[in-house]
């Protein structure tokens, strides 16, 4: 099986670009119900992001998390991952 293969696009968008695209093997999103972790073949769904937070990527293939600071937004949960929001910056624990 290939990298591309264990893992799941995910897009980070904001009004003015495409913050991020990669595959990835985990996301987790700061919902306005807490941290929700997604992987590839997730059952479909759409939340609601918290007004301000941190998503927490770990790329194919990866061992440390990148981190992206957001404001606000829904996470679009299909056959890839999108991620709405209005503001994002990469971040450091």
């Amino acid at each position: 099986m290939s990298d591309a293969d264990k893992g799941v696009l995910l897009e980070v968008i904001t009004p003015r670009e495409m913050f991020y695209s990669g595959q990835v093997e985990l996301v987790v999103v700061p919902t306005t119900e807490g941290e929700e972790g997604f992987m590839a073949h997730h059952v479909w769904c759409v939340k609601l992001l918290a007004e301000k937070g941190r998503v927490k990527i770990r790329e194919v293939g990866a061992k440390n998390l990148k981190l992206i600071d957001i404001k606000g937004g829904h996470v679009d949960i299909k056959d890839r991952f999108v991620v709405y929001t209005d503001e994002a910056v990469w971040t450091e624990e």
